[in-house]
């Protein structure tokens, strides 16, 4: 018989058959019986129902061959599903609670869920040490499981193949269930077959396919998107504090962050334009005045809240910053940005030479160390230097240091007050005399 299959009660079967013989013989009088569930799945049986319930007037059986009184007895009748151009025998249940594996005493099986009513079927596996648990396990797919709560009774599970272990039953249902399955309108599978016992699936990909999912069926999920838009889109509330919450402690944790760091880093790779719009767009944001004032509040706030922590993270960011693998990825990057930058690059290095000449090129006075009294003024401290040598009165390579030391007031070698003379003379930046007799003017001028 061709068609969709149809669940037939045996007790109304028989009171038919007693009742119209001669019509069920019309109908049902085949060598097999044949339901077509798609066009890649299709069930055999052995016998029709003529052959086993079959009665004749004086009460026995039509037929009463061997082969059909064991079938009548055992309650079953031979089955076989084709899966794709693959055939699989049927394992009665009598034979499913026996075949434990010898390689680790449990039970790994291939079987096939489908629904009498739509003809809708999913393919999964099963391995568990019970036979308890064998029984209670119907399957895992996100989609069969929205198909078959509530609609319990319309499924049928068929154990099609016994395995020794679990990386077995992984094997076999990578061959079946690929992507030629899944295309099948009637397949409940939403991904190939082979994973989810030694191989997980990592969280990102189930996430992904869960994903696929929502998108392909909207209907399903509408008003949980709407409920989560009114929560969330509301303004502050308890739940939206909640959830925030969460997220926190979720993505402070260190997995997840590798996680999202390593998804950075492959999105960069993949779309390194995107990437490269993305970041220069982030700088503009850190750029506004708003941005960097909530930083710095944000960050002074979270200084006084734990004061050992930022101690210790200085103390590391110092150490980092100093070590030799930080210098050199340092000195590459500014290696790398001077050549992509050329132009600001010789901006930037006309601006240090400017600093650096303003610092060493400070016009400095000799003094007498006594009244305070300028002898002699000097353009700058190199010059100072080579006029000592000159005249004798230093002997090192490098008396600018003694005379900066002066003028900067720095402290004595010996920790009591600081430096007040080199070299026999008193010394003091001209800047500094320069700004102390404009301010006195100011001052006297008021």
């Amino acid at each position: 018989m061709k068609g969709q299959w149809k669940s037939i009660k045996s007790t109304n079967s028989l009171r038919y058959i007693r009742s119209s013989s001669l019509v069920i013989c019309r109908y049902y009088y085949h060598n097999k019986m044949d339901f077509i569930i798609s066009d890649i799945v299709t069930i055999e049986q052995k016998y029709d129902l003529f052959e086993l319930f079959a009665l004749t007037p004086d009460g026995g059986f039509v037929h009463n061959s061997p082969a059909l009184m064991s079938a009548r007895m055992m309650g079953y009748n031979p089955t076989r599903i084709r899966i794709k151009d693959a055939w699989y025998d049927v394992m009665p249940l009598y034979e499913v609670a026996r075949s434990v594996s010898p390689e680790d005493g449990a039970y790994h099986f291939i079987y096939i869920q489908i629904n009498l009513n739509t003809n809708e079927y999913y393919i999964g596996k099963v391995n568990r040490k019970h036979w308890r648990e064998i029984k209670r396990y119907q399957g895992s797919g996100l989609k069969f499981k929205n198909k078959y709560k509530g609609h319990e009774t319309e499924f049928v599970r068929y154990f099609i193949l016994a395995a020794r272990t679990a990386k077995e039953t992984e094997d076999i249902e990578a061959q079946i269930v690929d992507e030629e399955l899944i295309a099948d309108p009637k397949c409940l599978n939403l991904v190939c077959g082979g994973g989810g016992t030694n191989e997980h699936y990592t969280k990102e990909k189930r996430v992904t396919h869960q994903r696929q999912y929502m998108k392909s069926h909207p209907e399903q999920f509408q008003s949980m998107v709407e409920t989560a838009k009114r929560l969330y889109t509301s303004g502050n509330s308890v739940q939206l504090q909640k959830r925030n919450a969460a997220i926190k402690t979720t993505m402070s944790d260190e997995r997840y962050r590798d996680m999202t760091r390593e998804r950075i880093l492959r999105w960069r790779q993949e779309h390194p334009e995107e990437y490269e719009r993305a970041r220069e767009k982030n700088r503009e944001a850190i750029r506004r005045p708003e941005v960097q004032e909530k930083r710095r509040q944000a960050r002074k706030k979270w200084i006084e809240e734990h004061p050992e922590e930022h101690k210790a993270m200085q103390a590391q960011l110092d150490e980092a910053r100093q070590s030799p693998e930080a210098r050199k990825k340092r000195s590459e990057s500014i290696k790398a940005w001077n050549k992509a930058h050329p132009e600001k690059a010789k901006e930037n290095t006309l601006k240090r030479s400017a600093a650096s000449l303003e610092k060493c090129c400070k016009s400095v006075n000799m003094c007498d160390p006594q009244t305070g009294e300028i002898i002699r003024s000097f353009n700058s401290l190199r010059e100072a230097a080579k006029w000592l040598i000159d005249n004798g009165l230093a002997t090192g390579k490098n008396p600018s240091s003694s005379i900066s030391a002066v003028c900067q007031k720095k402290p004595c070698s010996t920790g009591y007050g600081y430096r007040k003379k080199a070299f026999g003379y008193g010394w003091e930046y001209a800047s500094k005399v320069n700004i102390e007799t404009s301010e006195s003017k100011s001052h006297n001028f008021i």
